[in-house]
């Protein structure tokens, strides 16, 4: 049974749409069994990624274009084997409501052993922003690689 990735940040528009992308990327590149979905915690269903997010993504090669937001939902978390979240504060909230799933939350930087660095929200912010959030994001998923399709 695959691994399903699971990434979590505010409004499901920028972040975790990008991370989710990114990691379809990685696994159909590498021929890795695995899934990845995406989700906020106060998102609302069905907005479109940002076009900032698009665009630095199809620089990259990855398609998010038809990318739709949704919130954090029970079901969501249940069928996650893993939940990797773009901040301390994201992490904070699911375990709060659910401290049930402390051994399948993490913070992805630490996931990536590269101890608690938030990724900032680029919302309203340039192109070039969220070019550097993409690459920061990938930085994390290729140092995590190991553990991600395990």
């Amino acid at each position: 049974m695959p691994q399903k990735i699971l990434f979590v940040c505010t409004g499901n528009i920028c972040r975790s749409p990008m991370a989710e992308g990114l990691l379809k990327k990685m696994a159909a590149d590498n021929q890795w069994s695995l899934e990845a979905q995406s989700a906020g915690l106060a998102a609302f269903n069905g907005v479109p990624a940002t076009q900032e997010a698009i665009e630095a993504c199809n620089e990259k090669g990855i398609d998010i274009s038809t990318h739709q937001s949704q919130p954090l939902s029970k079901t969501l978390v249940l069928e996650s084997t893993l939940i990797l979240t773009m901040t301390d504060k994201h992490k904070e909230s699911i375990l709060r409501k659910m401290p049930q799933l402390a051994d399948k939350v993490s913070l992805l930087s630490d996931f990536a052993g590269k101890g608690i660095e938030d990724v900032e929200d680029p919302v309203g912010q340039s192109v070039e922003v969220y070019r550097k959030i993409l690459t920061q994001i990938e930085g994390y998923l290729l140092q995590a690689k190991d553990k991600l399709h395990s």
